[in-house]
């Protein structure tokens, strides 16, 4: 058998990665040799967010004074607000193409690390707890409550599903784990829609994203050596992926609001046979570890939203 260069680099690189290799029997077959790399490319993933980062709206760590942007048609009567930590600015590509496409008025609202689920956390995957973000989101939600963002018709939530939750936002706040995490987001999670809907008139409330294996630049260099092969080089199992007992949680605090709160799953696009990974053909899902990209978002993710939005605004009369 003959080697050639490109065989002998692709190796390396494969050593190199070995690190993020999940050793499962469930991981799809494809060859690592076929670098066919999908659109967005995985070098200017990195770069495919919402423009809320650059242009300062998606609040970062110490900001606690809410202060909602606004988008699409600023004069419109309808409005429909995104809300939660940066799980839920990932969405702002589709929700802004909806606002775009329907005449409404979008008002974004989102804090680095700072789930919508009234809950004390750590800030993003570190041991320092986030008063930051309690106060932030009291705030905002108080807010809303006192009409102070104008009319709010639809409110789209979503949250990252592996935050670190503790029972109270100081350095001797006890990690909660297990079935009290459970119940505590629950709860808080009821509190927030309780409170957001003091505010507006319909909740949309989103299945987090699937978590895959690394850290951010980890993943990134994941994708980067396999090409199309991230799917399965890059990727894990949907039940370490997908936090089932967290979206149990928000989907038991959303049954307490019948006819205001709709729970919509859109996590699935690109975790087939019980394996989920950043590829979907011809489409660069993720931007990093957890995080979708604008591309993927506004081309897959958004005609599955659009109906969603559509009935929510309807619902809101």
């Amino acid at each position: 058998m003959r080697t050639t260069r490109l065989g002998i680099a692709l190796s390396t690189v494969a050593l190199a990665v070995g690190a993020f290799v999940v050793a499962t029997p469930q991981a799809p077959e494809v060859s690592a040799a076929t670098l066919t790399y999908p659109t967005p490319s995985y070098y200017s993933a990195i770069h495919d967010e919402p423009v809320i980062y650059a242009n300062g709206c998606h609040a970062r760590r110490d900001v606690v004074v809410p202060r909602p942007c606004t988008f699409a048609n600023s004069s419109a009567k309808r409005t429909v607000l995104l809300f939660g930590d940066s799980h839920a600015a990932h969405w702002f590509g589709a929700v802004l193409k909806g606002a775009n496409n329907q005449g409404w008025r979008m008002r974004s609202l989102t804090k680095s690390g700072c789930p919508a689920t009234a809950i004390s956390v750590r800030r993003y995957k570190t041991s320092y707890p986030y008063p930051q973000c309690n106060l932030w989101r009291s705030r905002a939600l108080t807010a809303l409550e006192n009409g102070a963002f104008g009319r709010v018709d639809v409110v789209v939530v979503s949250n990252w599903h592996f935050h670190q939750a503790l029972t109270k936002a100081t350095s001797t706040g006890r990690v909660l784990t297990g079935a009290e995490r459970r119940e505590r987001w629950e709860r808080g999670m009821r509190t927030t829609l309780r409170r957001l809907l003091g505010g507006a008139k319909q909740v949309v409330l989103l299945r987090d994203s699937p978590d895959l294996p690394g850290d951010t630049l980890g993943a990134q260099r994941c994708f980067r050596a396999y090409g199309l092969a991230a799917q399965s080089k890059c990727g894990t199992t949907v039940r370490r992926a997908l936090s089932a007992g967290t979206w149990a949680a928000e989907r038991r605090a959303a049954a307490s609001f019948p006819g205001r709160v709709v729970t919509v799953d859109l996590s699935r696009p690109t975790c087939t046979d019980g394996w989920c990974g950043p590829v979907a053909v011809p489409y660069l899902a993720f931007k990093d570890d957890n995080h979708w990209t604008q591309t993927y978002m506004k081309a897959v993710l958004y005609p599955k939203l659009r109906p969603v939005l559509i009935a929510a605004m309807k619902r809101a009369g």
